[in-house]
């Protein structure tokens, strides 16, 4: 089927990060909070100034994730792995990540939609900061940040590697 645009559902966005090994993996999600870039404000206002004037900093990349805890077996991307499986092996590692947030318009994503994301490099990708299951709810939380010195992520309409 072509790329369509247009509104869509959750139900067609998939989570793909890379697992330990470097394989990119996609990971069930029900919550996907902070995709993009969020710019701190520098302020450049001065006394005699009528307003208030601001200057774009540094941008900043934090994405958290919620969704079911599942220990399936890593699967190839496209196929749902555990999310315990793939989370808790890249939690707190040093190694940059591929990640790519896929979003299909109205139907599966293929090429030609929506994406954000990073392909890693010995320089560039997220970390994953931050995965803590909740037994009692059978739910997992994660964050993932940018690695130190990385260039910026981006929407395109192409799969990361």
């Amino acid at each position: 089927m072509a790329a369509q645009t247009g509104r869509t559902h959750f139900k067609h966005i998939d989570f793909i990060v890379d697992d330990s090994s470097g394989t990119l993996r996609s990971i069930p999600v029900n919550e996907i909070n902070g995709v993009g870039l969020e710019y701190e404000d520098l302020d450049l206002t001065a006394w005699q100034d009528a307003i208030m004037g601001a200057l774009s900093g540094h941008p900043n990349c934090e994405i958290e994730i919620k969704g079911p805890w599942d220990t399936t077996a890593a699967q190839a991307a496209g196929t749902l792995s555990g999310s315990h499986t793939i989370l808790n092996g890249i939690n707190g590692g040093n190694t940059p990540l591929s990640l790519d947030v896929q979003v299909g318009i109205r139907q599966a994503w293929e090429s030609g939609e929506p994406q954000f994301g990073i392909t890693s490099s010995a320089t560039s990708g997220f970390l994953c900061r931050s995965y803590v299951p909740d037994l009692n709810t059978m739910t997992y939380s994660a964050r993932f940040s940018m690695f130190p010195g990385s260039s910026a992520p981006a929407w395109g309409t192409a799969a990361e590697t």
